[in-house]
């Protein structure tokens, strides 16, 4: 039984059988490779030899160049830098003053010695044939040659000549130099620079290390019996890193015919191999020569080792597949089991898992990892989803109607504190906007706006930004420290400063509310920040309006006469008229510091008139607006520069109200009564009553009283009594008229009949009325 058991994964199931395949299939490769390395292997590791070692060279070689780079260029900079263009003159030339001044030129030579002390042995300057300046100090001529830097390469009459004409760059061969500070004399390479500063020639001389090069070379060596040297472009040796004749050197670059990189050749009796690499920036020549024997002993070992692992794992690798076979199966085996309980096709699954096991445990295993996806990706964007809810919902004063605050993410983004402001951000993209720049490209720089905003501000204070409205985003701050606020102003300020340099393309508005201790208090804040907004001063590319600077009314001023205007206009159908009410209502709400939010309120009010209006006629709404006009005037919530637009929408409805109701047999009597009122709206300062009325209109008295008390609900010398006491209220708190006076300009000549009529309509005298509302009038003047 225990046989079946075991013989059973082998005949009775594919998975199993694909599995020791792939195992088995592994030594194939292994015999393959042994065969072709047994015979190829001396081939292969020569080979394999020349490419490390002409990689290395290469790699050693470019270092080399790049310390002689950067000795050229330290040269030319230090020529072309501030101090020597400044204070680099000959000694006999320079003055008391300028002789203060050299401590800069040897310092900025000792500043450039220090960047390349790792391969630099001596960098030193001279101008004439007086000084010598070094990054120790100024030396003289004669002294420095003599005693000081002794090269046996080169005298001081070299060193004169070198004045005589400018050179770029040149290398010369290398010198033993002997220095009074060395016992021993040291090879160094001398670069040479040569350039008028002045209208002089200077030169200036870096000494290359010889054994900095050479350890260079010899530390990134694979061998260590390997040796190096580097001839010029005359074959001059230049280095060699174990003392090589140059003769000898010479014969191995004969050696080379052409553009070859590498050679065998007889070295002191001894097969070797030489590596060359050029280098075509400083016309040199890079070998390395590496004795056959150093890597010649890995060949035979190579051999042998290879036919014992190949025989070897023939052995091993047939055993160790069965057992990993097995290993690696009964593990796939409980998988599949596992993921086939919690699958919903089970039946199917069960009846082919004998043949497509591996297809299955795929298949559901990459359901599951769409499934973890599409759930973090729910629960970011329900997070993100929930936040924008709730702010907007703070923003519209409107209570949170789930059941649970996000308080969590709230903790999450740091969004408690003890104060909340509002800030907002309004663009106004220019013209040039759209012409200049692609449709691709402007959503490109809409989709990134708010990353931007937002990463300025994060850094400075702590809130959440929201993108309220297109090209319109609202950053509700939490004050958490005294000092947030003076970081909020300087985050302000970078923002600012930031989009000025995009004043072409578009205009920025910052409208900043108020400070509150209640988190629920912000929508205060932003109808204040709205509103700062809306009196910003015009012309300013970037404007910051701060409501602290601001006296604003949180209610607003609509009165029964001013719709009872409105709605005369609406029966006579003087639309005119009517815009003309609404802009001065609006106008008279704004000169009285009305915030923007209350505006927005009064328009829904506007609109709520025209509503009352239909539906007295037994009209329905949808006849005469939108849906997503309704959505528009129906909310009280309007965003800056939005005024207008909603007025056009307000205006739109009035004019399809007036099309509907007086163009199409709207009743004679609704039309008279628009026009009673607004005869009375326009000669109420006069001595009006009903009988001059019905003579202007010419109908009789009690036919015009009965209409308009009908029609308009109130008798005609009440309407004329409420218009004349409006106008009063408005002189009393706009004017310092005398009471007789004011009696007079709105049709009562009689004093004592003005404060009864006016005592019966506002409960208090007209004096009583101007005192009480004092302060709000000098409150206006000052802001005015």
């Amino acid at each position: 039984m225990k046989w079946r058991r075991f013989a059973y994964p082998i005949y009775g199931n594919k998975l199993f059988n694909k599995i020791l395949i792939y195992f088995l299939s592994l030594l194939l490769p292994i015999v393959i490779i042994g065969l072709i390395v047994y015979w190829n292997v001396d081939h292969l590791v020569k080979k394999d030899v020349t490419q490390k070692l002409s990689d290395n060279l290469s790699f050693s070689s470019r270092t080399v160049d790049v310390y002689l780079g950067m000795a050229q260029s330290t040269n030319n900079n230090l020529i072309l830098s501030d101090t020597f263009q400044r204070f680099v003159q000959p000694y006999r030339l320079l003055s008391d003053d300028d002789k203060v001044n050299l401590p800069l030129v040897v310092r900025a030579i000792a500043n450039n010695q220090n960047v390349l002390s790792s391969f630099v042995d001596q960098i030193f300057m001279y101008v004439d044939t007086d000084k010598v300046y070094t990054s120790q100090e100024v030396v003289d001529f004669n002294v420095f040659f003599d005693t000081f830097y002794i090269m046996s390469g080169y005298d001081k009459s070299f060193w004169k000549q070198k004045l005589q004409s400018g050179s770029f760059f040149e290398l010369l061969p290398p010198s033993d130099v002997l220095s009074y500070n060395h016992v021993d004399p040291r090879q160094v390479i001398p670069s040479v620079t040569t350039q008028y500063v002045n209208g002089r020639l200077v030169t200036m001389v870096t000494g290359i290390s010889a054994s900095a090069i050479t350890s260079t070379l010899k530390n990134n060596s694979i061998f260590s019996e390997t040796s190096y040297f580097i001839l010029d472009k005359n074959q001059r040796l230049v280095v060699s890193s174990d003392s090589l004749d140059p003769n000898a050197a010479r014969q191995i670059a004969d050696q080379f015919q052409g553009k070859e990189q590498h050679a065998y050749v007889k070295v002191d009796g001894e097969h070797a191999l030489v590596v060359r690499i050029p280098s075509e920036t400083y016309g040199l020549y890079y070998y390395s020569v590496t004795p056959i024997a150093s890597f010649s002993n890995e060949t035979s070992g190579i051999l042998s080792l290879i036919l014992w692992i190949c025989l070897t794992l023939m052995i091993v690798g047939v055993v160790f597949s069965f057992i990993f076979s097995f290993s690696i199966y009964n593990p796939i085996k409980n998988i599949r089991e596992i993921l086939g309980e919690s699958d919903k096709t089970q039946d199917t699954y069960g009846k082919s898992r004998s043949s497509d096991d591996w297809n299955t445990i795929g298949r559901r295993i990459d359901q599951l990892v769409k499934q973890h996806q599409d759930a973090a990706l729910k629960i970011n964007r329900y997070s993100s989803e929930l936040l924008d809810q709730f702010f907007i919902y703070l923003l519209r004063g409107n209570p949170w109607k789930q059941q649970d605050t996000p308080n969590r993410v709230l903790d999450e983004i740091g969004f408690t504190a003890d104060r909340y402001m509002c800030c907002c951000f309004m663009f106004q993209f220019k013209e040039r906007y759209y012409h200049e720049i692609g449709e691709r490209d402007r959503l490109l720089i809409q989709e990134k706006m708010k990353r931007v905003i937002g990463g300025i501000m994060l850094p400075y204070v702590n809130g959440y930004l929201l993108e309220y409205e297109p090209d319109f985003y609202v950053y509700m701050v939490s004050l958490k420290q005294s000092e947030d606020r003076s970081r909020f102003d300087q985050a302000i300020e970078k923002i600012k400063t930031t989009f000025e340099y995009d004043a072409i393309y578009c205009e920025l508005t910052i409208g900043i509310g108020n400070i509150y201790d209640n988190m629920a208090d912000i929508a205060k804040s932003y109808s204040e920040a709205i509103t700062a907004m809306d009196r910003r001063k015009s012309g300013i590319v970037t404007t910051i309006a701060d409501a602290a600077e601001l006296t604003i009314e949180e209610t607003y001023y609509y009165s029964f006469l001013d719709e009872n205007k409105i709605v005369n206009g609406l029966k006579a159908g003087n639309l005119e008229g009517i815009k003309a009410d609404v802009e001065a209502l609006i106008e008279l709400n704004r000169g009285r510091g009305v915030s923007y939010s209350y505006l927005g309120t009064l328009l829904v009010e506007l609109w709520n008139t025209g509503i009352r209006y239909t539906a007295e006629r037994q009209l329905r709404v949808d006849q005469f607006i939108s849906e997503s006009e309704y959505a528009v005037l129906s909310s009280k919530n309007t965003r800056p520069n939005e005024l207008s637009d909603r007025l056009q929408k307000l205006f739109h409805f009035y004019e399809r109200i007036i099309h509907e109701t007086v163009f199409k047999n709207e009743p004679r009597s609704k039309t008279m009564i628009s026009v009673i009122s607004n005869y009375i709206d326009k000669n109420y300062h006069k001595d009006i009553y009903l009988e001059s009325i019905s003579g202007e209109i010419g109908l009789s008295a009690k036919y015009v009283s009965r209409i308009f008390k009908e029609g308009a609900g109130i008798g005609i010398s009440e309407y004329i009594s409420f218009v004349r006491m409006e106008k009063a209220k408005e002189l009393l708190l706009t004017t310092d008229y005398k009471i007789s006076h004011i009696a007079d300009l709105v049709g009562i000549s009689s004093r004592t009949t003005f404060l009864r009529v006016f005592k019966k309509h506002e409960g208090v005298s007209p004096m009583d009325y101007r005192n009480a509302h004092a302060s709000s009038l000098q409150r206006r003047v000052d802001d005015m």
